[in-house]
């Protein structure tokens, strides 16, 4: 898997955020985004079937599954977008967790573009 990581890893970014509470009545935040960290990972699209069936209840327009090293776990836990060619994802989460599904030194990951 590593000489693949190595030949088919491409450069994407990964953006954290910190959160202000604008109203603690009504619980808004607002975000601010920081300066984008790059990683390599592969990169895959899915199609609408596989969107379907890997993450239920998610509309999306567009899907990809990446693949990153393990090192990296807590970073796309805590990130708020992801960038992929220039399109920016939101990580696969329920009930506020990231879904990420460990294979031996990586992590693979369904990213998607909010359906608009």
């Amino acid at each position: 898997m590593d000489k693949l990581f190595f030949e088919q890893s491409k450069s994407i970014k990964i953006y954290l955020a910190t959160e202000t509470q604008l109203d603690p009545f009504e619980k808004n935040v607002s975000r601010s985004y920081l300066n984008p960290l790059p990683i390599k990972a592969i990169i895959t699209d899915l199609v609408a079937s596989q969107i379907n069936w890997k993450m239920p209840g998610i509309i999306a327009d567009k899907a990809k599954e990446i693949i990153i090293k393990k090192k990296y776990r807590n970073l796309i836990e805590r990130s708020q977008k992801i960038e992929v060619n220039d399109e920016l994802y939101e990580g696969w989460r329920l009930n506020g967790k990231m879904q990420i599904r460990e294979e031996g030194n990586y992590l693979r990951i369904y990213i998607y573009m909010k359906h608009v």
